[in-house]
């Protein structure tokens, strides 16, 4: 995982996926630009992230 990688990010109430940008990396997480928007991510398995903003849940798999 790097700065600038693109990765996919699934919303999961909606059911979609959209392309994402990591900004920042941490011990515990990551964050995330989606359409002008950060999410901040955090780790809870090796290589999968969840976290939410606006009442969405999103995830991302690396």
């Amino acid at each position: 995982m790097y700065l600038d990688q693109k990765v996919k990010v699934d919303c999961t109430d909606h059911g979609t996926q959209n392309d994402g940008k990591i900004v920042r990396i941490y011990p515990n997480g990551i964050d995330v630009e989606v359409s002008g928007t950060i999410i901040k991510l955090k780790k809870t398995k090796p290589n999968f992230y969840v976290g939410s903003t606006a009442g969405l849940e999103f995830v991302v798999k690396t």
